[in-house]
């Protein structure tokens, strides 16, 4: 998973100025999500067959932990004005030349009528 390096000025300079747009903090909460779900599915398999010292129950606080955290995401993306044109124009450039952005940036780009 690169998600980090959308955030980081020092993988993107152009960061350093820029607001946290409603696009990343979405992503941000996709990934907690699908974080969560490898959590419980690695719970499900340690219930299976469990590897001592590393147990089913060990995974519990984590889990709520995780919860937590896609909650409090949940809840700045619900505040979060949203993304403008520009914004959104913008990440599809910054996204361009990424590997795997290409369908993203493509629909986003037709979306914004081809800009």
């Amino acid at each position: 998973m690169d998600i980090y390096r959308f955030f980081h000025p020092h993988h993107n300079p152009r960061l350093v100025n820029t607001a946290l747009r409603y696009t990343e903090l979405s992503e941000l909460l996709q990934a907690a999500v699908e974080l969560r779900k490898a959590l419980e599915r690695a719970q499900q398999r340690t219930s299976r067959q469990s590897k001592p010292p590393i147990l089913p129950e060990h995974f519990t606080d984590i889990i709520k932990a995780q919860r937590f955290i896609e909650a409090s995401l949940q809840t700045l993306c619900e505040v979060h004005p949203g993304d403008s044109e520009e914004e959104l124009s913008g990440i599809a450039v910054e996204r361009t030349s990424s590997s795997g952005w290409e369908s993203w940036t493509k629909n986003v780009q037709a979306g914004l009528g081809g800009k």
